[in-house]
């Protein structure tokens, strides 16, 4: 579970404690909230790969592609512009959004070979 959804769980369970005017509980989980927040904070991005190109996942094979512009994009049957994978459902993103978005064994990517002759 990637840090989005783990906030959202909280923020979900937290309005349901409001509701149910459990301050206990509102406490316990706003301090969950706040060291998740803290561990996001301190935990360096993993290290963005320098060449443009093709990518894998190490934990499910998703396959990325690096652009000229730096930006990336899922290469999905469900990447379409009604579906991404990113937060705020853009189609392209920088180096923090991928980081933020995949999980913790997504990383390091490992480069695809495509045979185009432009591969390292």
């Amino acid at each position: 579970m990637n840090i989005f959804q783990q906030r959202e769980k909280i923020i979900e369970d937290l309005i349901t404690a409001c509701k149910d005017h459990d301050e206990e509980k509102t406490n316990h989980l706003l301090n969950q909230l706040t060291e998740l927040d803290k561990t996001a904070e301190q935990k360096p991005l993993p290290e963005e790969p320098k060449e443009l190109g093709f990518y894998v996942t190490a934990n499910d094979g998703l396959l990325l592609l690096k652009d000229v512009d730096d930006d990336w994009s899922a290469r999905t049957c469900y990447n379409s512009a009604n579906h991404t994978i990113w937060n705020g459902d853009s189609q392209y993103v920088k180096w923090p959004t991928v980081c933020e978005t995949l999980p913790p064994e997504a990383f390091p990517l490992k480069r695809v070979n495509t045979g185009d002759g432009n591969d390292d």
